[in-house]
């Protein structure tokens, strides 16, 4: 299983950045979980827009879901017909993108996506990929992802505060991709984000082989995460930088 970093950003892209988003390849298969703000230009330094298999959003925030709106116009002035894309989302991800458009182009974005609402706690099956979802805390539902292919486990956190439900969902996984938006805990905005050290503590407490640290906030000090994480995990700490294209289980 490869993994390829779209975006590495938390709320908006810092500068040269885009925001969340991640493309998993197997078997000749693509998907890309989350199309945060940028990332469809990304994606297609790796791969034709035409040529993804499917879309897993973890949430409807617009950093991880906004690049489904020039996926869509890609998608209709393609010089061929494209068979509907299969977008596995909570309820509400894709009728936030089509409020972007009147009624008739609406129409014509819902004929271009096979849209699949999860529940976050239900599992389902994307290509060679099992996937199976927790519902992790933040500010709407956040459907956590551990993705299993070729006897490889990546766990995607999407956005989520401090819970155990990180953990019960990471367990024994060669590979954490984890939020961890900011360096010191806000409270001025309750447990929405992680730090990287409470990300590594999850890390940890998961007995994960490794983790990558991803959606931080513009202007973060990427070492101080790479550090802070590794202070409480013994395992590979790596920050998401745009391009990096991992092996999951190395």
């Amino acid at each position: 299983m490869e993994l390829v970093v779209l975006g590495s950003s938390a709320a908006w892209p810092d500068a040269g950045r885009a925001a969340a988003g991640l493309l998993v390849r197997a078997e000749g298969f693509a998907v890309a979980l989350d199309l945060g703000t940028g990332t469809l230009s990304n994606l297609q330094r790796h791969l034709p827009h035409q040529e993804l298999g499917a879309v897993v959003v973890t949430h409807r925030h617009l950093d991880h879901c906004l690049d489904l709106y020039p996926l869509t116009v890609a998608r209709v002035f393609h010089p061929e017909p494209l068979a509907p894309l299969p977008l596995h989302a909570p309820g509400g991800v894709f009728e936030r993108i089509v409020a972007l458009e009147d009624e008739d182009q609406a129409e014509e974005m819902r004929r271009l996506f096979d849209v699949r609402e999860i529940e976050p706690g239900a599992g389902f099956e994307v290509g060679p990929f099992e996937v199976s979802t927790r519902l992790l805390p933040h500010m709407v539902p956040n459907a956590g992802l551990r993705i299993e292919a070729g006897g490889k486990v990546l766990v995607y956190t999407g956005d989520t505060g401090p819970s155990t439900e990180i953990e019960a969902l990471a367990k024994d996984a060669d590979l954490l991709v984890s939020e961890s938006s900011w360096l010191e805990t806000r409270d001025d905005l309750g447990p929405i984000h992680l730090t990287a050290r409470q990300a590594g503590e999850h890390a940890a407490r998961a007995r994960a082989g490794s983790l990558l640290l991803t959606h931080l906030w513009p202007g973060l000090d990427r070492q101080r995460a790479i550090d802070d994480a590794t202070a409480v995990f013994e395992g590979v700490v790596r920050v998401a930088e745009e391009g990096d294209v991992l092996t999951v289980g190395d």
